[in-house]
């Protein structure tokens, strides 16, 4: 089972979500190094993909899915945060196959390119 940790980012009512070069929607998340906790790898996870700084306000809550990489079958296993803007400037993560980052609000996001449970924890987020 992989263990990661994300953050759903608000400022003025809006979410920070990440473009893909796969033209798909996400939030910021990803492993907990050893040594880390979750509520650290998330913080971590939200500068390096985003370029910004945030102070968790609250845990979300867990998201269970499986899915299939080069041939294997994992388990995936991620702890939402719902997080506040500290300070920074969107820079997405190239390396990582992020092509933009920003703030949306509700009604602007696509849901089509987005993964049905991260369109559930913002939900959760802004409500």
């Amino acid at each position: 089972m992989i263990i990661s940790a994300g953050g759903v980012v608000i400022q003025d009512n809006k979410v920070l979500l990440l473009h893909t070069k796969n033209d798909r929607w996400v939030l910021p998340k990803g492993h907990v190094e050893p040594e880390e906790s979750l509520r650290q790898a998330a913080v971590r996870e939200v500068f390096e993909e985003a370029g910004i700084h945030a102070r968790i306000e609250r845990k979300l809550g867990w998201v269970y899915y499986e899915f299939v990489f080069q041939g294997r079958n994992l388990k995936k296993k991620v702890l939402w945060f719902q997080m506040k803007l500290i300070e920074g400037d969107l820079k997405p993560q190239r390396e990582e196959g992020f092509i933009d980052a920003r703030f949306l609000a509700w009604e602007d996001l696509d849901h089509k390119k987005m993964h049905h449970n991260e369109v559930h924890m913002i939900r959760k987020a802004l409500a």
